[in-house]
Formats: C-alpha cells, structure tokens, sequence
C-alpha cells in the first residue's frame, strides 16, 4: 500500500509495486477504485481487514483484492512486517488479456468473498516475489524496452495469480461484533442520517465513544468514512445516466449545494462535470 494514500484510494500512475519491511503498520482503511492488489506477506503478526470481515495473515498468503474493496492491515506487534505488493490499473490488465485469457478471472472469483487468498508454496512465494523485485527496476531504471519488460513482467505476476490454485482457508472472521453491526447500519442506510448524533441513538452508545471506537480500528473516522463512501455511490450513478439531484439525495447529501461542494473537493471537477465525461455510452441496439 503506498505510503500516504488518500483514503479514496486513487492512484496516479496504471502500476506501483513495492517490497518493504516495516513495524507498526497501520494503514486506514482505503480503496481503489480502478486498480486491484495483490499482497504477499513474507513475514509479520498483522490481520487484514474489509468492511465485512477481518482476519490474520499468515506467511506466504497472497491476497488478492477486487478493484473496489475497502481494506486495510493492522499490525499486532513490533514483529517486522515484511511484504510485496503490487497495484495494477484495470484498462492495463484489459489490454494484457487475451480473447482466450482472461487475466482478471482471479479477481472476479475473489469477489464473491471480497477479496481472495492464496497459500503459496515456497517456490511460488520466491517467484512472486521475484518478479515483483524485477518489475520495481524496470519501472525505476526506465532503460531501453522497459515498456515491454514492465508489460511481460506484469503478465506473469498477474497469470501466477490465476494458475495457483486458491487452496481453502478457513479465515475465522476477528471483525469485533460492534464494529461489524456499525458498518452494516452505514451501508444499508447511505442515504439516510450518518451522523454521530443519529448513529448514538440507533446504537445507544456516546456519540463520541463511537467515533473513537471506529478510529481505532480503522484508522479514520466514521464522518470520512461515510463522506468516501458516499462519493464513490455518487461517481456510479452519475456514470450510470443518474442526475446530479436524483444523485445528491440518494447519496445521503442533506442539501444540494453540500453535495457539489463535497463532490468537487474530492473529485476535482463538480458533480456535473463528471457526469459528462464519465457517464456511460448506451450500446446502439
């Protein structure tokens, strides 16, 4: 994950991957809208999180995360955290299949589960991570045919996580049931009234206990977290042909103008804007 992420999870290049060892890890909870992950754990005590379910890390697990999946990883200790990951952006995994291979057939797998893991052995643990080491230097050095280094190297990380074979885990949910009961209300009620005050009465818990509650755990607090959720909902539906009011009310916005507000500190252009450049083209019957 890279260091100093904005929580809506954007990444502004089509790849970044890295090899690290860290302690104390404890990245807030993110998404990515238009790139999948891949992580492998070399060593370390840490559990990974969704917003459904949470569980340990284990060595030589490789995970593989759906684009649009919230997660992150808590450390439990000072034990070092080591790990490679990679980031790749989905018109570029598009482009490296085939009419024959589909390279992102291991990620549409992984989310009926969220996100998928593999127990790798320890030649595929080496190779994985391996390739990604090569593909760092590539990417860095930008040396004479890197594009085609980078995109070989891609596909070969990318065709390692379709051809291991996903070997059954049970992953004991660690989710806390508070919080679990938290992120269900928030999703089944985008729409409504998320704020501390609403959220205190429903659950019958201080309104600040819960804010500290859920930060603790994830790192960031609720008001972000519901204020991204709620504008990665808007940047669908407008995609989808839905307009900007129909958008700001079923979005959660209290008033019209919050919602353009909103929308274009975190996007960069308003709700309006968006919708003609990103809005999706009716295929010709």
């Amino acid at each position: 994950m890279i260091d100093n992420l904005s929580i809506d999870g954007t990444i502004p290049m089509p790849v970044f991957c890295n090899h690290v060892t860290s302690r104390h890890h404890n990245s807030p909870l993110h998404v990515h809208p238009h790139h999948i992950e891949m992580l492998l754990l070399l060593s370390g005590n840490a559990s990974f999180y969704t917003e459904k379910q949470a569980f340990l890390l284990l060595p030589r697990t490789l995970v593989l995360v759906p684009n649009g999946v919230w997660h992150c990883i808590l450390t439990h200790d000072d034990t070092p955290y080591e790990r490679v990951y990679i980031n790749i952006e989905l018109n570029l995994i598009h482009q490296l299949s085939t009419t024959r291979t589909n390279l992102l057939k291991c990620f549409d797998r992984a989310r009926h589960q969220e996100v998928g893991t593999m127990a790798l052995n320890e030649q595929e643990s080496t190779r994985f991570t391996s390739l990604c080491d090569n593909l760092v230097d590539v990417i860095d050095q930008q040396h004479d045919a890197a594009d085609i280094y980078q995109r070989i190297l891609l596909t070969e990380i990318l065709l390692l996580g379709n051809q291991v074979a996903p070997v059954p885990q049970h992953r004991e949910n660690q989710m806390p049931q508070l919080f679990s009961k938290i992120m269900q209300y928030i999703a089944e009620n985008i729409a409504g009234d998320l704020r501390l005050s609403a959220l205190s009465h429903h659950f019958y818990l201080n309104p600040n206990y819960i804010d500290k509650y859920f930060k603790s755990q994830m790192n960031i607090s609720i008001h972000t977290y519901v204020i991204e959720k709620r504008i990665e909902l808007a940047k669908q539906l407008l995609g989808g042909g839905e307009s900007v009011g129909e958008t700001s009310v079923h979005c959660g916005f209290r008033n019209y103008s919050s919602f353009i507000r909103t929308f274009k500190q975190h996007v960069g252009q308003s709700p309006g804007k968006y919708k003609q450049t990103h809005q999706r083209k009716t295929p010709l019957s």
